[in-house]
């Protein structure tokens, strides 16, 4: 622990000859909990993935003290936990304005967090018990696989959705990675209460669409260079539309052109914009407002496209809220413009 504290000045110097968006806090780090509260918790298996995408499980005897956290659903998972103290890293947000305002605070109180991937030395100076992240985070050239880690005895946690082995991605996913967190950290409340948050969302659209006999027709699209990528039922976006009962075209989730577009006519489109976008939505809508091959389309004339981060429809832990409320405003306007 010791030379972690050690290490943190080093760090800095390093990372102020390296990169603009590296911080590195010299704070000391505490844990969040209790030592009363450790000594009650009850000992959790939980069932996972390695980087292959096989099932493995692993045995929490107590909640990890020193948990280092990879991408925004790791973070964010773990700050609305209440954990957020039980990082000493944190790595893959490109900047502390896109985490939610009220864990922005808890964010920026971790010792280290950037962009960029540490390497696995400087990792292991850090006596991690746990690594967060996605399947491609323990690949050979990142921080190395699964095994690596367990024999050193650090668990590991893989979000499922983000594993090529997983094909079909979905909200149930997402709300599983909620919940083993919080089984994991003994939080097992909190984590029910975020789940609780989506599916009262999912709920109160059925509830108020329920008698909607014609359903919205909407695309979920990411436009990559001259390509047009359509996000399909297999997605986590396509989980979404389907539970919040709209017609989802181009399911199939081929690359469109314009013309197929056009000959679509969605009554909303929802475009994704990843991570180097962020803060560039005005200009990406733009794109599509005023092609003047678009202006025909119903959605153009009605102003609803709509754009969703990347950070809210893939692997999007507790951001999946955030992907169900904007597809769910999208698709029906009218039942949030009145009571």
């Amino acid at each position: 622990m010791k030379n972690f504290y050690v290490l943190l000045p080093a760090l800095a110097l390093l990372c102020a000859a390296c990169s603009p968006i590296v911080h590195v806090h010299e704070s000391e780090h505490r844990p969040a909990m209790t030592e009363q509260a450790d000594a009650a918790y009850t000992p959790v298996t939980i069932e996972n993935i390695n980087e292959k995408g096989e099932p493995v499980s692993a045995v929490y005897e107590r909640p990890p003290q020193r948990v280092v956290a990879v991408w925004q659903n790791s973070i964010e998972t773990l700050l609305a936990l209440g954990v957020g103290d039980r990082i000493v890293v944190g790595m893959g947000v490109p900047n502390a304005k896109y985490i939610r305002p009220e864990y922005r605070a808890a964010y920026e109180a971790i010792p280290y967090t950037s962009l960029e991937n540490l390497d696995v030395e400087t990792i292991l100076m850090m006596q991690p018990d746990l690594i967060v992240g996605w399947s491609s985070t323990f690949s050979p050239k990142v921080l190395r696989g699964t095994d690596f880690w367990a024999g050193r005895g650090v668990h590991t946690y893989i979000a499922p959705s983000s594993a090529r082995a997983v094909r079909t991605k979905t909200i149930a996913q997402e709300i599983a990675d909620i919940e083993n967190m919080g089984r994991i950290f003994g939080r097992e409340e909190r984590a029910a209460a975020l789940v609780g948050e989506m599916q009262d969302e999912i709920a109160y659209v059925a509830g108020r669409t329920a008698h909607m006999e014609k359903r919205p027709r909407a695309l979920v699209i990411e436009l990559m260079g001259k390509e047009i990528r359509s996000y399909g039922e297999a997605t986590l976006a396509g989980d979404m539309m389907r539970a919040l009962g709209a017609e989802h075209l181009a399911a199939d989730g081929h690359s469109l052109s314009m013309e197929e577009i056009i000959e679509l006519d969605p009554d909303a489109i929802f475009l994704v914009v990843i991570e180097d976008d962020y803060g560039n939505e005005d200009a990406i809508l733009a794109r599509l407002y005023e092609n003047p091959a678009l202006r025909s389309l119903s959605c153009v004339q009605q102003h609803r496209i709509y754009t969703v981060p990347l950070y809210a429809v893939y692997s999007a832990g507790i951001r999946t809220y955030d992907g169900i409320t904007i597809f769910a405003h999208g698709l029906y306007p009218e039942i949030y413009d009145t009571p």
